[in-house]
């Protein structure tokens, strides 16, 4: 093995949060180098599972709390939020950074949710949810089924960018977060929040996308996927050549900047040939 990498998502975040500022430093001091050469934080950062108690006698540490923050780490690390959180997460923005020591990128994934489609095919079957004594996450929330939305391509590529800036020294690209105003997500004329990491699901949008949905259990990180009518997407794709060449040319300017992997890029283009836009 030549290098190691740390990566959390969700709770395991924020325990890699508390691991990279309260465990890593004394590694460091003992062993004279990290055991991790670099790091990805998932959907975990400032209120939002930023960190945790270290252990059972004292608490967790407060939203404002430096230790919910990373600096001067000393290895690269990614910290990436989903549209699910990111506001509950907000104070988790900071600058990034190329200096030596202090190597950081914060990502948003517009159109994200928290809760990924993946755990839906993945995740341990029901019957052994409820033996565990735990709750089977519903399907679908009161708006209708849970976000397909694909997340894994922003952590695909973040772990392509994360290597080459370890190994090569090839710093990621920078996106800006989403954007903000009195608390709340600038949208665009179709409802989507603009800035973030994008995607053809926005540039090349035929639904609205959601972060949050309402119901039971996990849905409030889940969010939702409301397709445009029929209208609006003939409209938008007078063909579906159109609508193609427009996905290709979207997925080919974001690979280009290191925001897709030419596999995925691959895979959104193919997508988009199999899809039946217009309707």
């Amino acid at each position: 093995m030549e290098r190691a990498y740390g990566f959390g998502y969700s709770q395991t975040g924020g325990y890699l949060a508390n691991y990279i500022n309260g465990v890593q430093p004394h590694v460091v001091e003992s062993d004279g180098a990290p055991i991790y050469d670099g790091y990805i934080v998932g959907v975990a950062g400032g209120a939002f599972a930023g960190a945790y108690p270290m252990n059972q006698c004292e608490s967790a540490p407060g939203p404002e709390d430096p230790r919910r923050q990373f600096k001067d780490v000393g290895v690269p690390i990614m910290r990436l939020m989903s549209q699910s959180d990111y506001l509950r997460g907000i104070g988790s923005r900071r600058p990034d950074s190329d200096a030596t020591g202090d190597q950081y990128r914060h990502y948003e994934m517009a159109g994200a949710g928290h809760a990924t489609p993946d755990e839906l095919y993945f995740s341990a079957a029901s019957e052994d949810i409820v033996a565990a004594g735990r709750t089977v996450p519903p399907m679908s929330c009161n708006e209708g089924p849970r976000s397909r939305f694909p997340s894994s391509i922003f952590f695909n590529a973040a772990l392509k960018n994360l290597d080459l800036w370890v190994q090569d020294g090839v710093a990621p690209p920078r996106a800006e977060p989403i954007l903000v105003e009195n608390g709340a997500a600038v949208l665009d004329e179709f409802g989507n929040v603009q800035g973030g990491l994008r995607s053809p699901y926005l540039d090349v949008p035929t639904s609205t996308w959601y972060g949050t949905a309402t119901g039971a259990s996990f849905c409030f990180i889940a969010g939702y996927e409301r397709p445009f009518d029929d209208e609006t997407v003939s409209a938008l794709y007078p063909t579906h050549g159109s609508y193609v060449k427009a996905v290709k040319d979207n997925v080919r300017e974001l690979k280009e900047q290191r925001f897709l992997t030419p596999e995925d890029a691959r895979k959104l283009h193919k997508e988009a040939t199999q899809a039946d836009i217009p309707r």
